[in-house]
């Protein structure tokens, strides 16, 4: 996939078929219109392009911080592996926000990037003040000569998907499972293992603590999570914590921990990645940690048969 990032130096490639728009999280709405501009530049000799923004545009215009599912080299990945030909990433500042949709179009689309037809969302707007809609894209697309095709919405289980259900779904309920849903792929975060207080080794459950490479990514909400992990050289099923710890009175801040299973190897400063499979309880304070240690047991065992049906389901048999 061709990576190109600020406006300095982009490609005028004639032959694009792309569509705009941030994509955070690259959710099955998103993969409708990706899967229709990769087949029609399939059919046209084309490049399947994807023009977005970093940072996201609500972050300049309300002037404040937003939670993400992607950074912008995830969404690079998940589009590489959907067979996308080129992503575009174009800062999103205030003078950007200013132009206006005549000259999106006219300026940046059809001059600078190139284009032969473009295939958006049915709600789609752009420029400034969100003045661009389909109509005034169609009425251009005649002017310049490039198509102009709309993808409806997608639904799953009768719901509409959106970034915003699938942030709501983490943040408010930890339902990992309906934003894998959504997704097509398991919710992840990525975080640096940092030294914690190894109050997690005399329970007999040592933990990783995370701190998140991107602090900007969305955190489930707290509760006890079956995970994948990823680490420098295996991937491990195992069971994370997410919240303030209750059970410590000195506890302060959310901490994030996992444990790995038949896992005793060093890895503080590592990197590892953490695959959300299911959400086995929430948060929950227990008078001794005896019977905290009890809950773990209960959750270990849990966990592995989240595993083990996960396994089953995702590796075929031979």
């Amino acid at each position: 996939m061709i990576f190109e990032r600020g406006l300095e130096g982009l490609t005028c490639r004639p032959e694009s078929v792309l569509t705009v728009g941030t994509f955070d999280g690259v959710h099955l709405g998103h993969r409708v219109i990706l899967s229709d501009i990769i087949q029609r530049a399939n059919n046209s000799n084309g490049l399947s392009t994807l023009v977005t923004f970093d940072p996201h545009p609500r972050e300049v215009l309300l002037n404040q911080l937003l939670p993400r599912l992607t950074t912008v080299e995830e969404r690079a990945d998940v589009l590489a592996s959907l067979g996308l030909g080129r992503m575009i990433v174009l800062p999103f500042t205030e003078k950007f926000s200013e132009m206006s949709a005549e000259e999106f179009v006219t300026e940046l689309l059809v001059k600078r990037i190139g284009l032969q037809s473009v295939v958006v969302g049915h709600d789609h707007r752009f420029g400034k003040g969100r003045k661009g809609n389909i109509e005034l894209l169609a009425s251009m697309g005649e002017q310049y000569g490039f198509d102009v095709n709309v993808v409806g919405p997608q639904t799953e289980g009768g719901v509409v998907v959106s970034s915003r259900k699938v942030r709501h779904a983490l943040q408010e309920k930890g339902d990992v499972s309906l934003a894998a849903q959504f997704l097509d792929r398991p919710y992840c975060l990525t975080g640096t293992v940092i030294r914690g207080d190894a109050r997690g080794q005399g329970l007999g459950y040592p933990t990783a603590n995370l701190a998140l490479l991107d602090p900007q990514k969305v955190v489930p909400a707290h509760g006890i999570y079956a995970v994948s992990v990823q680490t420098s050289d295996a991937r491990k099923g195992g069971m994370m914590s997410i919240g303030t710890r209750p059970a410590v009175k000195e506890s302060t801040g959310v901490h994030l921990e996992v444990h790995l299973f038949d896992f005793n190897d060093s890895i503080y400063g590592e990197e590892l990645t953490v695959h959300f499979l299911q959400r086995i309880r929430e948060e929950r304070y227990y008078p001794s940690m005896a019977m905290l240690q009890a809950a773990m047991r209960e959750d270990e065992i849990i966990c592995k048969q989240v595993l083990e049906q996960t396994h089953r389901h995702t590796v075929p048999p031979g």
